[in-house]
């Protein structure tokens, strides 16, 4: 395959970004991803690929984007590759990817993939791409409303599916046997964090006077940052994404609408592969991963979206707690609701 034409060439964050995405060039038909990420981006994740020399006159983005179209790269589908020229977007932000190798986690639905290509000797076009991708991640940051604390490594997500608890950068740099991504950036994390905010702070200071407009988002809780599916202008448009265990705050964060449960007492809910269960509604610990068919042990909606279960309708009610509820699982891991 020739060397690729974007579609279009911009420039966003100081980085040039050239377009191309899977979603009207497929000629191979390679699997592709098929889950909306519209409203529910909560945030960006940081991936290493390895440097690969190319030929006169494209770049190593360029190269990994036509690989991905011949169908080299597996199951790999991101919506950016960064170098040290420029970046190759190869998914629209409203479409997840396959990344985190976390299934339909929260890395692959709801987070926006930057795959920085370098090599081991973090020389100083290594550096160039790490800049760029820092760039990149600041802008896009910037454009979803989120701040430093919504940037996640790989690694992260591995750490999430497998269970782990920690602070988010504990979770972004603690160790995991499956993998440590991105590979050359996670031993100075904390200097490319730096660099990040530092790009956000550098965007934010061009704006010559604070911003009027209201921003409603929507979220289980205003403390749960990660859990929003959006930031919108319109109040109208943040109800109308509000989805059931949800509130729309406005930007002091208070609460302006509540999407009421249409869960009840005795309902029949089938809990979706590799769930997390809980303890109790506020709890991070994970106390084991299930799946299969549940009942809503009384239907009332908890903290974090939360709602206890129990494995028998006869349970359901029943004094005391501890011995008929089997813990509680957040609504958005239920499936086909009975």
């Amino acid at each position: 395959m020739a060397i690729l034409r974007p579609d279009a060439t911009t420039t966003f964050g100081g980085v040039t970004v050239n377009e191309y995405l899977l979603t009207k060039h497929n000629p191979n038909h390679i699997d592709m991803p098929s889950v909306s990420m519209e409203g529910k981006v909560i945030g960006v994740t940081v991936h290493n690929t390895d440097w690969i020399s190319v030929a006169s006159g494209t770049t190593p983005a360029e190269q990994y984007t036509r690989a991905t179209v011949n169908n080299n790269m597996k199951d790999v589908r991101v919506h950016y590759y960064v170098d040290n020229v420029c970046a190759w977007q190869n998914l629209p932000h409203s479409l997840s990817g396959w990344h985190a190798a976390d299934g339909s986690g929260n890395g692959n639905r709801r987070t926006i993939a930057i795959e920085c290509i370098m090599s081991s000797a973090y020389n100083s076009t290594d550096k160039k791409s790490e800049d760029n991708a820092a760039k990149l991640a600041a802008a896009l940051l910037k454009q979803y409303g989120l701040d430093i604390n919504h940037l996640y490594t790989h690694t992260h997500w591995l750490n999430v599916r497998d269970g782990r608890n920690g602070t988010i950068d504990q979770l972004n740099t603690m160790y995991n046997r499956y993998k440590m991504c991105p590979a050359y950036i996670l031993p100075h994390w904390a200097i490319f964090k730096a660099k990040v905010q530092s790009y956000l702070n550098a965007g934010t200071s061009t704006i010559s006077a604070p911003s009027t407009k209201q921003i409603y988002r929507v979220r289980k809780s205003w403390a749960d940052a990660k859990s929003q599916l959006g930031a919108y202008s319109s109040l109208e448009n943040a109800k109308k994404a509000c989805k059931v265990g949800y509130s729309v705050f406005d930007a002091n964060g208070n609460v302006v609408y509540t999407n009421g449960s249409k869960f009840t007492k005795r309902q029949k809910v089938a809990i979706r592969a590799n769930t997390p269960l809980f303890a109790s509604a506020e709890t991070t610990s994970v106390t084991r991963r299930i799946s299969g068919t549940y009942y809503l042990y009384d239907g009332i909606a908890c903290k974090n979206g939360r709602y206890r279960i129990t494995t028998k309708p006869e349970f359901c009610g029943k004094a005391p707690v501890g011995q008929y509820v089997t813990g509680y699982v957040s609504w958005d891991n239920f499936g086909v609701i009975g």
